[in-house]
């Protein structure tokens, strides 16, 4: 039986984010020590006993001053998209010296940019990197980094690869900022087609995986990276797990994907959203075979369940004067 070692400690970059937060609650729920590296000396989410450093993931020294000791540094910074070049390589760069200095392992969380047009709808651990979008590229470049340190110097990054995130206290994914941010009104925008599969990884699911990678970090290469599955659902299926949560039916809209690139010229943060809006048209779901076989069971929270979860985290729970959703005819797929 796999023994936890007595108070492990784990710095997490980034900790004021939507994932840093997940995962600064769940390593400290499950007995390691947590330091947080953030930006801003506001840390009201984060749970007691956090040790919180004031500091830029942008510089290694920050970074190796409050890395010394720990036995794993998790990369969980939340850079805007305007922002992604070059802070992005910056930050990349700076946790591989970091984990060099301090012996740490880095854990890095991936995502699905590295697969380009048209993705596989299986992606995994081997599946090649075709990346045409700048973001993309840029996060190939910054594995490729990853794996160079690994080979050279033995710096251990373990990556953690899902799709879009939800969950959790904060804000900042497709699914608050887009698909919830007018469900008070009964109305969802949803930015794909409703009958295409995507990925999604509930935060506290993601952040149990974390951890147990973590855990096992003495078991695994230098350079190891493995799928989180998380859920692969339609646009459809979404839709009926938030009718249930909220107790009525919803108005559903899709995003207005050619006004978004008519403004991009000018609003420069719609130019790097309309970038990635392939991924809302092409169905796309994560093996999680090898973190099976790395970790055991992977934490899965019932679909509706976690979307319930995060509505409520969000402040949007279930009208109490409105009846349950019943049954009703299927929903148009277009």
């Amino acid at each position: 039986m796999f023994l936890m070692p007595t108070e492990p400690t784990a710095l997490i970059a980034g900790a004021n984010g939507r994932l840093g937060r997940v995962l600064a609650s769940w390593f400290a729920r499950r007995g390691w020590r947590v330091r947080a590296l953030v930006r801003s000396a506001e840390t009201g989410d984060l749970p007691a006993g956090v040790e919180v450093f004031q500091g830029d993931a942008r510089n290694h020294a920050d970074l190796i001053r409050a890395g010394r000791g720990a036995d794993v540094i998790v990369n969980a910074v939340n850079v805007p998209y305007t922002q992604w070049d070059p802070a992005q390589l910056e930050i990349a760069d700076a946790m591989i010296l970091a984990a060099r200095e301090t012996g740490a392992t880095h854990l890095f969380p991936g995502n699905v940019y590295n697969y380009g047009f048209p993705m596989p709808e299986v992606i995994g651990d081997t599946t090649p990197q075709r990346a045409l979008t700048r973001k993309g590229a840029l996060r190939i470049e910054m594995e490729r980094r990853f794996r160079e340190a690994a080979d050279l110097f033995g710096v251990q990054t373990l990556i953690v690869r899902a799709g879009d995130f939800f969950g959790g206290s904060g804000r900042g994914s497709w699914f608050d900022l887009v698909i919830a941010a007018r469900l008070e009104k009964a109305k969802l925008v949803y930015p794909g087609p409703l009958n295409i599969t995507h990925s999604w990884a509930y935060l506290p699911d993601l952040a149990e995986a974390f951890e147990l990678v973590a855990l096992r970090r003495a078991e695994f290469e230098a350079f190891e990276t493995f799928c989180f599955p998380g859920h692969t659902v339609t646009g459809a299926e979404l839709v009926e797990a938030v009718e249930q949560a909220i107790g009525e039916e919803v108005r559903v809209s899709r995003l207005p994907w050619t006004m978004l690139r008519l403004a991009a010229p000018f609003v420069p943060l719609w130019s790097e959203v309309s970038e990635i809006a392939y991924l809302w048209h092409v169905p796309h779901a994560l093996d999680g075979g090898k973190l099976e076989l790395a970790i055991g069971d992977i934490p899965i929270t019932p679909f509706d369940k976690a979307v319930a979860d995060s509505l409520q985290a969000l402040g949007i729970s279930k009208h109490p004067h409105r009846p349950p959703v019943g049954l009703r005819p299927a929903r148009s797929a277009g």
